[in-house]
């Protein structure tokens, strides 16, 4: 596997310095030298800088994958797939990395209405839709400013018109709002980082072990009591694993 160009990271850098060009440069240079656990120091450095970017995520997973290590491989080629969803070399290697795990689980069918309505909620981004609510918000209010200063019927039908449509617009896109952060909050990606573990039926180590998951699993948490997340499997099952053995599909600090 090949890393990616300099080129489009460079963008990222111009507001942090010389320094994290510096260091995508070095790690690149470890990483084409064979010295891959080097060219994870120098890539993890530029995740301090606060960098997210699909290259440096998509060469950490390349870094990580000959060295085996398959959680945290899939976990990177996740990441950057968050930031350029597209991207069909992240994609194919990801397969690669993902036909290195032990676990097989069917996914759920979904209906072809469900498939087109997710679709549609996460169009665009939850900024996106909160800026299509407020100048869907704006629109409404000038619409309905013009409608009542009108005085020929032609014109305030078709204000009014303007304002109902603007104002049923800014719901839909409320309701997106709330739709895709409902969905990521009670669906949180990660990644099993053990070796193996046991999928408990509750959250303590006392409880029965419905089956054993192993690392690079990709796992849906569903909500945490103490030390214990409660998790979803892709075929729909749902258990507790220790917190301390997944990684989230984030960029934020867990």
């Amino acid at each position: 596997m090949k890393t990616i160009s300099l080129f489009v990271l460079l963008t990222c850098f111009v507001c942090v310095g010389q320094s994290a060009e510096d260091l995508f440069r070095e790690g690149n240079n470890a990483y084409n030298q064979g010295d891959y656990q080097r060219a994870i120091t120098y890539y993890d450095s530029i995740n301090t800088l606060g960098i997210h970017a699909p290259e440096l995520y998509f060469n950490l997973g390349n870094a990580y994958y000959k060295q085996n290590a398959i959680g945290p491989s899939i976990l990177n080629y996740e990441k950057s797939l968050l930031l350029d969803a597209d991207n069909a070399q992240v994609i194919s290697n990801l397969a690669f990395a993902q036909n290195m795990t032990l676990d097989r689980f069917s996914p759920l069918p979904e209906s072809d209405l469900k498939k087109a309505t997710d679709r549609l909620i996460f169009l665009t981004t939850v900024r996106g839709w909160s800026i299509v609510v407020v100048v869907c918000v704006w629109l409404t209010v000038l619409l309905f400013f013009l409608y009542v200063k009108s005085v020929r019927s032609g014109t305030k039908r078709l204000f009014f018109s303007g304002f109902v449509v603007t104002t049923l617009s800014a719901l839909f896109a409320l309701s997106f709002v709330w739709q895709q952060k409902n969905i990521t909050y009670n669906t949180r990606p990660a990644i099993v980082f053990a070796k193996e573990e046991a999928f408990r039926a509750e959250p303590n180590l006392r409880s029965e072990v419905l089956l054993t998951i192993h690392e690079g699993a990709k796992v849906f948490a569903q909500e945490q009591v103490e030390d214990w997340v409660k998790i979803k499997l892709t075929n729909g099952a749902m258990g507790w694993i220790p917190q301390s053995s997944i990684q989230y599909i984030s960029f934020a600090v867990e």
